[in-house]
Order: C-alpha cells, then sequence, then structure tokens
C-alpha cells in the first residue's frame, strides 16, 4: 500500500502551490530515508501532479498530544527530543532546512518521528519559495528571522524544535496566544511563556537548558543546526540511540 498526495484539480493551475508541490518531490527525494516517508513515484496523471510515498504506520504528534494533554513521562519527552534532533541532524546534513516543523508534521512511528510536508522547505543557498511579502510557515511556531522574512537557515528548524518540546511538555508553543495579530510580537520582543519552561524544566532540567538555547533569539546563541543540538543532548545525557530507546516505547505504545 502506498499514500498518495496530490494537488487538488481545482487548484491545478496556481503557479504557487504547484512549485511548492515540485520542491517537495524534489527535496524529499534527496531528505534521509530514515526520518521521512520514501518516495516511491512522482509524475502527472490527468493533468493533477502526485507523489506516491510509503505509508507510513504512526499518528501526528498532534494527534498524540491531543489524546494524551502532555507528555508527562521524562523518558519520553527526552526521546522525542533526540530523535527529533536526529531527524534535523540528517536533514541538514544534506543541506536542506524544513522551515514548517510543528506537531501536525512530524509523524510517531514505531521506527521513530518521520518529517512530513516539505512543500515549503529548501535547501540550503538556493530560491527562496515564497511570492515577494509572502510568508510561509506556522507563526507560532516560526523563528524570529524567519517571520522578519530573512534569510532561514538550519537554526530555525531549531527554534521549531524547542517550540515543539515545549508544547508536549505544557500543551502549546510558549508563543501561543489568543490574539494571533500578536504572536509576531511575541515571537520577535518578548520572551517564551515561563509556564512552558518550567513544565520541561520540572520533567528534565538539562533538556530545559537546550531548550532555552534553542529559543534565544540571538543566532550566536543558539544552536546553529541538528548536529549543535544533538550534541548538546548527548551531552547531557549519553548517547543518543540509549536516550531514545528509553522512552520511544512510552510515546507510541
Amino acid at each position: 500500500m502506498v499514500a498518495l498526495k496530490t494537488l487538488h484539480a481545482g487548484t491545478a493551475h496556481d503557479e504557487e502551490l504547484n512549485r511548492r508541490f515540485a520542491n517537495e518531490a524534489r527535496v524529499l527525494a534527496q531528505a534521509p530515508a530514515a526520518h521521512t516517508a520514501r518516495v516511491l513515484d512522482t509524475g502527472v496523471a490527468d493533468g493533477v501532479p502526485f507523489i506516491a510515498m510509503e505509508l507510513l504506520d504512526g499518528r501526528p504528534l498532534q494527534a498524540l498530544l491531543r489524546e494524551r494533554g502532555t507528555l508527562g513521562d521524562p523518558a519520553a519527552l527526552r526521546a522525542l527530543a533526540v530523535a527529533l534532533a536526529l531527524a534535523l541532524d540528517a536533514l541538514h546534513a544534506r543541506r536542506l532546512v524544513h522551515r514548517d516543523l510543528k506537531p501536525s508534521n512530524i509523524m510517531m512511528t514505531s521506527d521513530g518521528p518521520k518529517l512530513l510536508d516539505f512543500g515549503i522547505s529548501l535547501m540550503v543557498d538556493h530560491t527562496r519559495l515564497t511570492r515577494t511579502g509572502g510568508m510561509v510557515g506556522t507563526p507560532v511556531f516560526m523563528a524570529p528571522e524567519q517571520l522578519a522574512e530573512g534569510p532561514v537557515g538550519p537554526a530555525a528548524d531549531v527554534w521549531a524544535w524547542a517550540c515543539c518540546l515545549v508544547g508536549a511538555a505544557h500543551g502549546d508553543s510558549p508563543f501561543a496566544t489568543a490574539n494571533p495579530y500578536a504572536v509576531y510580537h511575541r515571537i520577535v520582543h518578548e520572551e517564551p511563556d515561563p509556564a512552558g519552561l518550567a513544565a520541561v524544566r520540572a520533567l528534565d532540567p538539562a533538556l530545559a537548558e537546550v531548550v532555552e538555547l534553542a529559543l534565544a533569539k540571538d543566532l550566536a546563541v543558539r544552536p546553529a543546526d541538528g548536529a549543535a543540538l544533538l550534541a548538546l543532548l548527548t551531552a547531557a545525557g549519553g548517547p543518543a540511540d540509549h536516550q531514545v530507546a528509553r522512552g520511544w516505547d512510552a510515546l507510541v505504545g
């Protein structure tokens, strides 16, 4: 069985959507197979572009958190943190940046997390996929430089990683607000929600320190990419595979 992703027939002439769809197919073909859905075929059928991918056995992190509320098991939270860092390390090693990492784009499988929806991802140093004045991504998970439509590199995925971890421990991004127009100001000018960071700290103080670094607005302070993030996590918790093994079953079981 395969998963088939297509553009709706009514959007077949939308240049931006077609560009993003073609980009997703191109990026997935280069992305690390261990952390993404494997592409089996791409093409156009009856005028509609499609991507045929392996059918993943799992569910999105968003659905898991909706069911459980938050992750109250320190080993499970640590396993999620390290497994996602491994996925980002593999992605960034191929000079790819996801740009829309969030719970609904993380498929939780028995083999680890699989990153989904690469429609707005980019290859470092390649042309951006936005229209002029057009912002892509999910604001409450976006880094300040991404919101400002500046150059976006792997550090933006590190920021989104931290937002996902706070959401897993506390229930939402540390910049979530009832007023969607206030998101930009909160991310660019304010500190993350202290209650969210406190929730991570209560479960895993060492992990909380890494999360706080990952939410630094100053790019000189924030870990630069998945490799730097992984180095901090293994320094605080030992070999990555051991950290994942200790808590992954509690996540997906």
